[in-house]
């Protein structure tokens, strides 16, 4: 009967796969279905069956394009990508640059999950996908906190807007909240992670052209994998995410390993943003991520949903 059903899903990827073929237009809803038999298929098969599915993308990727009708149909992918908050992005002098990726570092309730939570939300307020990995939350209790932001993340999720790779269920051995979250069934099999990744990503790309990226977290593999390893996974997962114009925000959190580590790990990325407890208050400080109006930390006022920030010098500081 398994074998039948298997069967059965891959007739159904070739024929979405002709489709795709057949038609651009099509191209973008196409790509949607084709991804949840692919995940269903993967899942659902044996491991050499992933085979068949990797010739299948294959032929769709390197397929002809559908003759021209003469209408552009072309994706404008903006320059910069807000963080979702606007004083985080009046430092950044206008956002992120598309394609960037960045750390968010600091210890527990300093403010890097309210800009984490609002990246999200930013996301879905614009109608740009965003996928969420998750090795530390189960997606319940992350939707949540998104809805304070948007609230209708049960129909992003249900359009395919909002996507989740869980890493976490399986790790505390229940099911995963969402009927629609991919989920992965070792932290270390990075290699499962990395293709469902590609999977939902290229479909995120031929649906609006670029999207945001939020891992959570990156802690969980730094205590995981061994250094070498560690550094050639988010290498490869980084160019990937660059190729495709994906933003992306990567947490870890603050005071758990040595500087080395953690500036291993910054030295991949496009730059950071570090927050920090002193006291009764917050701060947060950027390095990296081309220009910024200031360098130095900068005082955080919290409320629920997110933070302002104090003031800081207008010289721009490259």
């Amino acid at each position: 009967m398994e074998q039948d059903k298997n069967r059965e899903l891959l007739i159904a990827i070739r024929a979405i796969a002709e489709e795709i073929r057949k038609s651009n237009e099509a191209l973008a809803g196409s790509v949607g279905k084709l991804q949840k038999l692919v995940e269903q298929f993967v899942s659902n098969g044996p491991r050499r069956q992933q085979d068949q599915i990797s010739r299948i993308i294959a032929e769709v990727e390197n397929a002809p394009p559908a003759p021209d009708d003469g209408e552009d149909k072309s994706v404008e992918v903006p320059k910069r990508i807000s963080t979702g908050n606007e004083k985080v992005d009046e430092l950044l002098i206008g956002g992120l640059q598309t394609g960037a990726n960045c750390l968010l570092i600091g210890p527990p309730f300093s403010g890097k999950y309210i800009l984490a939570w609002n990246f999200v939300g930013e996301s879905l307020k614009e109608g740009v996908p965003v996928l969420i990995i998750t090795t530390d939350r189960d997606i319940k209790d992350i939707k949540t906190e998104i809805s304070k932001i948007y609230p209708d993340t049960e129909k992003a999720e249900e359009d395919g807007l909002l996507r989740f790779v869980d890493i976490y269920s399986r790790t505390i051995q229940k099911q995963t909240s969402s009927k629609y979250a991919v989920v992965i069934d070792n932290i270390s099999n990075v290699s499962s992670m990395m293709k469902n990744v590609d999977s939902i990503t290229a479909g995120m790309v031929a649906r609006k052209g670029y999207y945001r990226l939020l891992f959570s977290s990156l802690t969980s593999y730094i205590t995981e994998l061994d250094e070498k390893l560690l550094l050639k996974f988010i290498q490869q997962f980084i160019q990937k995410r660059r190729g495709e114009n994906g933003t992306a925000f990567y947490l870890i959190e603050g005071g758990l390993f040595d500087q080395k580590t953690i500036e291993g790990v910054a030295y991949t990325m496009d730059g950071s943003i570090d927050f920090k407890n002193d006291g009764s208050k917050l701060f947060l400080k950027v390095s990296g991520l081309g220009s910024a109006r200031s360098r130095d930390w900068v005082e955080i006022f919290m409320s629920e949903t997110s933070f302002d920030l104090g003031s800081f010098t207008l010289e721009k500081i490259r």
